[in-house]
């Protein structure tokens, strides 16, 4: 019965560690992606500000599996406002650009809103 006691609390012990290490590992991870949102929260970015925070998520490797997710859709909607303010900045950008910018700005933003949600303690 001693020994039965000694692995059980064994092993709550070690699930309570490991706990503590992921959830530390999952805020330093929410910090950095959250961090590397900031610059695209007002006003209407340049295309190269667009790309490079698109560079900066990318380049974040996460290892928590929603975070990551959260990053994969953020950056896809990273891509396509880049085009299209690319496409916007062009001699002759067609009809409707600006409301394709503007919803692909609140696509992103509502990406970093979920993304703080989930971040949230």
């Amino acid at each position: 019965m001693g020994a039965t006691r000694w692995a059980t609390a064994t092993a709550v012990a070690i699930l309570v560690v490991t706990s503590i290490a992921c959830d530390d590992q999952r805020k330093q991870e929410c910090e950095r992606f959250l961090a590397s949102m900031k610059p695209l929260e007002k006003g209407t970015p340049t295309a190269e500000l667009v790309d490079s925070v698109a560079t900066q998520v990318d380049a974040l490797h996460l290892q928590d599996a929603t975070l990551a997710i959260y990053a994969k859709n953020y950056r896809a909607t990273l891509v396509v406002l880049s085009s299209t303010l690319k496409l916007k900045a062009g001699v002759s950008a067609p009809d409707g650009t600006d409301a394709v910018v503007q919803q692909n700005l609140r696509d992103a933003r509502t990406d970093a809103s979920d993304a703080q949600r989930y971040c949230a303690p």
